[in-house]
């Protein structure tokens, strides 16, 4: 309880210290980014703590990270308005005390979930908390690899630095601060959801909802975005009853579904993991449609329950943060610059495109270069929404000008093309030392010639946002009724765009040998007698490429609209932004599902597995706030059968997707029968107390920087904990994860003959060289080390010529380089 209430105090004087900067950001929203004020403080403090550290001008320690939260206190304070600010707060106390109540009982309710499944073990946990700890322990950055010793973390690692830094505010251990983390992003991820749903719906300009319709969509939004699941859980449900037919198994044809056992109840197999499937929910094959092939369809309530901390997670509260900051540059009244006003009638240039830029994003200059810096940081959290949300962003701000007055022309373009380089060049080089020392598996963009999506699988993943957003257009277009010939243009558009690129890619890869016997390797023939199967595969699955087109040309033509001058001349019905900015966040999660029809990133799995995966987690977020709007849009606009069908419709998709957590949650936390600690290293000292007693010593004794080796270890597998919860570097750990995250297996390669002759004791002086390439201190040999290197009594015996044991623990034994005077 201590823990909690420090980790949550700890947030809460973040957020304060933010407020009045947050106030003025924000200020097109009508809480005035009150939500969002922790998620902001804590990555401008962050920032602040990372380039310092990385600069060599702050150490990364506690008095490092007070400087830092003191220098964003003073930026905010000094381009804010904190006058204003607490008279917002006074005024509008009971909106205040209803997010900040909404914020602790979302922490505290997740928190009890993890309570009853603390436990940092199994898939990537163990990364995870290698990463917080190697941070943790760095005083500068980038940060020590903990499983790569004298190697900094190559992976975007900024999540982790703001864990680490709220472990060292708060005065709480990693591994508790790991479970506390999980609930402050689940808190998270539903306040500022219903901040961003109930601004939406009382701010529509045409038709506003009132505060108590404004909390219950915005309560809906929170819902969607993080407690509701996708579809997939009502099969879930159905066979564990026994009511699929096989035939409906195969049809469907979810993974591995069809081998689980029924129950006879309506509640899945109590194996604990059957909440699984609904993270692949697209089933892609081979070419030959022999072997399956891992596709990654994840939403935030499946990587709550499963309790990764992945980046994509992490960076949640950071990407509803920039939606925040989107919708209060659409809606906020922006002044324009006295020099543009002065210069209106002169001939417009590059010079006055800019300062018209800067003046939109308003801050007296400083909105531009701190949106650069909010958007940037999306790259340094989970690399790949970095792109989205620039676009998101540069769409939002030409309809913004649109608003002011400004038709399409070459000064719209000017200014389009300077927000979208500027945010990128801005982005990227205010986070210049991550890129630095970043290296990747990424090897491209591939064309996906062969793996359409199955609509039925996708409606499972994404049912009741397509059906909402629909409902929405058809309400819309008997509304507005926008130009057939626009329609007809854009349908042609999003429907042959990417068959062009597809055949465009054919050809280059049918005219280029080193790219014909690449396509060759992953198809196994030569793409040249594969087309016509290649076509007819296409033409099987149309429907998502029809239907997902269809509907993103729908949304774009009724945004275009707004862009048109004859729209703009158009007095019959009033311009909404909330229905406008519910258009860009639908088209944008359209675009990304859409676009991993026909390209994927090319990296060492050799699929579409994690492109799926990243698009499709924003393209959720994106999609699930758009949605809660599109219902308040039908219940206000709509009469009669459309709107009392509509609307029992998605709420009962919705219905059926809180099935999920429902049965989930209990499932996933041993329906709440384990004895409650947020200690994610608990179990280890209950299960595995030498292993344990190992990992205390060296938190206790040994240099935050001394390095260990270990017999290196099997991804996915719990060996090299004792690296991973010491934070102290091994020369070599998760071998496997090392090659995804830096493209290459040529140092582990060359780590592991070293590691195998010191443990095998083949040759003092190469030991000693090893010892001191790498700088090694402590040498363990546990049940792992013997099995792998087949260590007998008399080898290990031999140790101590080079080794002085000091730490003996059932099986484990804890040896010292005896050269180490330290």
């Amino acid at each position: 309880m201590l823990h909690f209430l420090k980790f949550w105090l700890t947030l809460e004087l973040i957020g304060l210290a933010a407020w009045p900067l947050a106030w003025r950001l924000l200020r097109g929203l009508p809480d005035r980014g009150l939500a969002f004020a922790k998620a902001l403080g804590l990555l401008l403090t962050g920032y602040v703590l990372w380039l310092g550290a990385s600069l060599g001008l702050l150490r990364n320690d506690l008095g490092g990270s007070v400087l830092a939260l003191l220098l964003m206190l003073g930026f905010s304070l000094s381009l804010g308005r904190p006058r204003q600010a607490l008279a917002h707060l006074r005024t509008h106390w009971r909106h205040a005390l209803g997010i900040e109540t909404l914020f602790l009982l979302a922490m505290a309710g997740w928190a009890i979930i993890r309570a009853h499944n603390p436990d940092i073990s199994g898939t990537e946990k163990p990364m995870e908390i290698a990463f917080i700890n190697g941070v943790f322990n760095s005083t500068t950055f980038p940060p020590q690899d903990p499983w790569l010793a004298g190697y900094g973390i190559s992976y975007y690692y900024f999540g982790y630095v703001l864990l680490a830094m709220l472990a060292r505010f708060s005065g709480i251990a990693t591994t508790i601060t790991f479970n506390l983390g999980l609930a402050a992003i689940f808190a998270f991820a539903i306040t500022q959801s219903f901040a961003l749903g109930h601004a939406l719906v009382v701010g529509d300009n045409e038709m506003p909802g009132s505060q108590r319709l404004g909390w219950l969509y915005g309560l809906l939004a929170g819902a969607m975005v993080t407690l509701m699941g996708n579809m997939e859980v009502l099969l879930e449900v159905l066979h564990a009853r026994g009511w699929l037919s096989s035939s409906l198994l195969t049809y469907f044809d979810i993974k591995n579904l069809a081998q689980a056992k029924s129950t006879g109840h309506f509640m899945p197999s109590a194996d604990g993991w059957w909440w699984w499937r609904a993270s692949r929910t697209i089933h892609d094959y081979n070419f030959a449609h022999t072997a399956p092939q891992e596709v990654i369809d994840e939403f935030p309530q499946f990587s709550l329950i499963l309790g990764d901390m992945h980046p994509h997670l992490l960076a949640i509260p950071f990407a509803l943060l920039l939606m925040a900051l989107a919708l209060s540059l659409l809606v906020a009244p922006t002044p324009t610059s006295p020099e543009t006003k002065k210069n209106k009638k002169k001939k417009e240039n590059w010079q006055t495109a800019w300062r018209t830029v800067i003046a939109t994003f308003g801050l007296n200059g400083w909105g531009l270069p701190l949106t650069s810096l909010l958007v940037g940081a999306m790259g340094f959290l989970n690399t790949w929404d970095f792109p989205i949300y620039v676009f998101l962003l540069t769409t939002t701000y030409a309809l913004a000008r649109q608003r002011q007055g400004l038709r399409i022309g070459k000064t719209f373009w000017r200014e389009i093309t300077v927000t979208f380089l500027s945010l990128i060049a801005a982005g990227i080089a205010l986070y210049l030392p991550f890129y630095l020392s970043f290296s990747s598996q990424a090897g491209g963009i591939v064309p996906n010639v062969v793996n359409p999506t199955r609509f039925v699988q996708y409606l499972l993943m994404f049912g009741p946002f397509i059906v909402a957003l629909s409902l929405m257009l058809l309400v819309a277009f008997q509304k507005t009724r926008p130009q057939r010939n626009t329609l007809s243009r854009w349908l042609l558009i999003t429907w042959l765009t990417p068959l062009l690129f597809l055949a465009l890619a054919i050809l280059i890869i049918l005219l280029r040998p080193e790219l014909r016997h690449l396509v060759a390797s992953l198809l196994g023939d030569d793409p040249s007698h594969l087309l016509p199967q290649i076509a007819q595969r296409r033409l099987s699955n149309p429907f998502t490429w029809l239907i997902v087109g269809a509907l993103l040309a729908s949304s774009i033509t009724l945004l275009i609209q707004q862009l048109m001058p004859q729209a703009q001349n158009d007095t019959s019905h009033q311009q909404n932004e909330s229905f406008n900015f519910a258009l860009i966040l639908f088209g944008t999660g359209l675009l990304l599902t859409y676009a991993v029809e026909f390209v994927y990133l090319r990296d060492q799995f050799g699929t579409r597995m994690n492109t799926v995966f990243k698009f499709y987690f924003q393209a959720w977020l994106l999609m699930a706030i758009a949605s809660a709007y599109a219902l308040y849009y039908l219940q206000s606009r709509s009469r009669g059968l459309l709107k009392g069908a509509g609307m029992s419709l998605i709420l009962a998709l919705v219905a059926i997707g809180m099935l999920y957590p429902a049965l989930a949650i209990p499932s996933r936390a041993n329906n709440f029968r384990t004895p409650a600690t947020l200690d994610g290293a608990a179990f280890i000292q209950n299960y595995r107390p030498d292993e344990y007693a190992i990992i205390q010593w060296l938190q206790t004794n040994a240099a935050p920087d001394a390095v260990l080796v270990e017999a290196p270890g099997r991804s996915y597998s719990e060996d090299n904990f004792i690296a991973a919860f010491t934070g102290r570097p091994t020369v070599l750990g998760w071998s496997g994860h090392e090659a995804q995250w830096r493209g290459n297996y040529d140092e582990q390669g060359r780590r592991e003959p070293l590691i195998g002759a010191i443990y095998k004791n083949q040759s003092p002086e190469r030991t000693r060289q090893s010892v001191q390439e790498f700088g090694i201190r402590y040498l363990i040999v546990g049940p792992h080390e013997r099995e792998v290197y087949k260590i007998s009594p008399n080898i290990e015996h031999n140790y101590q010529k080079l080794w002085q044991p000091i730490l003996q623990q059932g099986p484990y034994t804890l040896y010292r380089w005896k050269g180490d005077v330290r």
